[in-house]
């Protein structure tokens, strides 16, 4: 886009820089590489991938998990429509994004493209000139910043001699705050539980110490769902993830909740074990910043749009007083106990064709490893493995990518973002073959990366030959049938690690979390 177009890129960069970016994801060609000449110049980094889907979904990950503003650029048309998904989950998982993408002068596809843009919950900005897009990169990245999604430049690449028109301005939809009747209804929903939980998603990570001030004075126990995990690992009246990952103990204390509260947090079946997880005579309330999230999934009481830190907060300013609730010894002793995958017995599964159980390696593997780490999950076969077995140090220690074949691209963000942490991939067999040319990315980003392919048995073609295919890339690779062959990953680490390790670990059919919950006994899923 920038460079055969007579773009300013110096200037651009420039931008780019002055408004916070430090890291900017962009697909092969040779109009980016021009652009990738002048980021050098500004001391930005420059990162590559293969595909517009894999760039969106790695910028997003990694503004995601370390915090800082990426930028995204699109130099061809269908660019912005194969980096959609990456878009869409930037706006779920409310991640600043700056994202430049050009565009040609057909006005229906350019009124289709902003109109689907602004349906996902993008922030779109038509300009009309390439250095009118300069101008308002700043602007842009306040924008992305003050309202948490990604902002698009959508730069005309066949008018740069045309008239001059005024730099567009950005309608930034203001944030929904609670009405004080609602604030009052849910402080006395609080007032009169004797058990209640919390349950913070995907849209409440920003405000984790405001909710648990919240529930320290409400006497709440707190949980996630699997999008938030690691947010509240240090606390002793954590549940851990709620729903269908639920520790056993987790999952009893939670169905015996009078009170369930979801923040920024869909009560869907995967949350809620199909609603088993809540007493059917249980009062649910549901603050998000999504009007049309209330509700969606299932009965509730209270309904609350707003933001999720800012209602906490005036929540709490409105109890009058601390209580106990939910929080005695004897639940805080039971928490201790069985809050945690790795406290809970079960029988290896064994005698499998050679395969190990998927349970022993990932405790193995949570031995071996650094404690500094990310953990990257696709919401594949596999995912109940590495979130019960695999522990993460926070909230950003944890990347839930968002559809299979996009965890790699999402683990590459994350390992970028935190350079300082040892970046786990885990995928089963469909995902990673789905994202292969997203091995030679990281290959050649040299970064600190192991990935774990969760094969089950009869799951994929026996004539693939990952391991050879993860070389062929550059990578590392090991196969794994026994805990003897993790040795593989000792002798990784305690070298440079400056190639990824690619594992494809032979596991046995364990998939304890696909049994419904009325139906589970004490035994191998326990």
């Amino acid at each position: 886009m920038i460079g055969e177009l007579d773009h300013p890129t110096a200037a651009l960069a420039s931008a780019l820089a002055a408004g916070g970016v430090r890291t900017v994801f962009r697909v092969a060609s040779r109009m980016n590489a021009q652009l990738a000449m002048a980021l050098a110049g500004h001391q930005l980094d420059s990162v590559t991938a293969r595909d517009e889907q894999s760039a969106a979904v790695m910028a997003g990950a990694y503004a995601r998990i370390g915090g800082n503003l990426a930028a995204l650029t699109l130099d061809h048309e269908g660019g912005l429509a194969a980096a959609l998904p990456g878009l869409f989950e930037a706006v779920r998982n409310r991640t600043p994004l700056l994202v430049i993408a050009s565009h040609g002068p057909d006005a229906g596809l350019s009124l289709a493209e902003s109109s689907l843009l602004k349906a996902v919950g993008a922030l779109v900005a038509d300009v009309g000139r390439p250095d009118q897009a300069v101008k308002l990169v700043t602007e842009a990245s306040r924008a992305a910043r003050a309202c948490r999604r990604p902002v698009v430049l959508r730069v005309r690449t066949d008018n740069h001699d045309g008239p001059h028109r005024q730099v567009p301005e950005f309608d930034s939809p203001s944030v929904p705050l609670a009405d004080a009747a609602a604030v009052k209804d849910l402080a006395e929903l609080l007032m009169s539980a004797r058990r209640p939980v919390f349950i913070a998603g995907r849209g409440a990570v920003h405000a984790a110490q405001t909710l648990a001030r919240l529930a320290d004075h409400a006497g709440a126990l707190l949980a996630t769902s699997v999008a938030a995990h690691g947010l509240y690992g240090g606390d002793a009246w954590n549940l851990g993830v709620t729903g269908v990952l639920a520790t056993p103990g987790a999952a009893d204390l939670m169905a015996a909740a009078d009170v369930v509260i979801g923040w920024g947090c869909a009560l869907d079946d995967w949350t809620t074990w199909h609603g088993s997880l809540i007493a059917p005579e249980a009062r649910v309330a549901q603050i998000d910043i999504n009007p049309a999230a209330l509700g969606a999934h299932r009965r509730i009481d209270l309904g609350i749009a707003g933001d999720a830190g800012w209602t906490a907060e005036v929540v709490r300013q409105a109890l009058p007083q601390r209580r106990i609730g939910y929080r005695t010894r004897l639940v805080r002793q039971r928490i201790a106990e069985l809050s945690r995958w790795s406290d809970v017995g079960y029988e290896p599964v064994l005698e499998q064709g050679d395969r190990i159980d998927p349970r022993t390696l990932t405790l193995v593997l949570d031995a071996i490893l650094p404690a500094e780490r990310t953990s990257t999950v696709e919401p594949g076969a596999a995912i109940g493995y590495p979130v019960s077995y695999l522990r993460v140090p926070d909230a950003q220690g944890f990347c839930l990518a968002p559809a299979c074949g996009l965890g790699l691209a999402s683990g590459i963000g994350a390992a970028l973002a935190r350079p300082d942490r040892l970046s786990v991939i885990s995928l089963d067999a469909d995902g990673v073959l789905a994202a292969t040319a997203d091995l030679e990315t990281a290959a050649g980003l040299r970064a600190r990366l192991l990935i774990v392919v969760y094969d089950e048995d009869g799951e994929s073609d026996p004539a693939v030959d990952l391991p050879r295919i993860a070389q062929g890339y550059g990578c590392d690779s090991a196969v794994v049938r026994r805990p003897a062959d993790l040795t593989a990953v000792s002798e990784w680490l305690a070298g440079p690690a400056e190639r990824p390790l690619l594992l494809h670990a032979k596991i046995a059919r364990c998939s304890w979390w696909l049994t419904p919950r009325d139906v589970q006994v004490q035994g191998e899923a326990r």
